[in-house]
């Protein structure tokens, strides 16, 4: 007769030791929508959980404070700023919370790699594409990368409907502006090009 196969004990199965499991979170959506704001409640809760927690920034953005990550409604926390998306390897914590993730033009996604194999939890928040309505450097590659993507939208500054599309109001032809109300808007799909908006010298 079949016999079943012999049960593992769980002194076999509390032996196995399972390396930390890394997690990416992508929080995406145009300006003014949010993003700051969500992945700052984030890093609070998992401090309040008891967990190591770091807040991170690009060093170029210097709008509301010099290096912690901060909302357009200057709401804040304390964090460090680098340079190069290289220097996210240096640092260590449970969770790691990357703002502004999209100004960094190469690099990141192999470093947010290297944080994933240690185990590190990461928080990123980022616009998911540029105003000329294309993928916004790695981000794209992120998207499909994350364990978890919020998309959050933004509201229409011709119509008041949802909106998920960023535009700039400045003849300006570079990818990265560091700037807020009045350099850009949100638009619905039905108004993305009309007026005023820099359409640019993009192909």
């Amino acid at each position: 007769m079949p016999t079943n196969p012999p049960a593992v004990t769980s002194d076999a199965t509390d032996s196995q030791e399972h390396p930390p499991l890394g997690r990416l979170e992508v929080v995406c959506g145009p300006m003014f929508a949010g993003k700051s704001t969500e992945l700052i409640r984030r890093l609070v809760q998992a401090s309040e959980a008891g967990l190591e927690v770091l807040g991170v920034k690009p060093a170029l953005d210097d709008r509301y404070h010099p290096t912690a990550i901060a909302t357009h409604t200057q709401m804040t926390f304390e964090g460090v700023t680098v340079t190069d998306a290289s220097e996210l390897t240096d640092l260590q914590a449970d969770v790691i919370g990357l703002d502004e993730a999209h100004f960094f033009d190469h690099g990141l996604r192999e470093a947010i790699g290297v944080l994933l194999a240690r185990g590190t939890r990461v928080v990123i928040a980022g616009l998911d594409r540029t105003s000329f309505n294309e993928p916004f450097h790695e981000m794209g590659a992120l998207l499909v990368e994350a364990d978890e993507v919020t998309k959050l939208e933004g509201v229409c500054s011709i119509c008041g409907r949802r909106a998920v599309h960023t535009v700039r109001l400045i003849e300006a032809d570079e990818d990265i502006i560091v700037g807020g109300e009045g350099w850009f808007a949100n638009r619905c799909r039905a108004h993305l090009r009309t007026a005023p908006v820099y359409l640019g010298q993009k192909a």
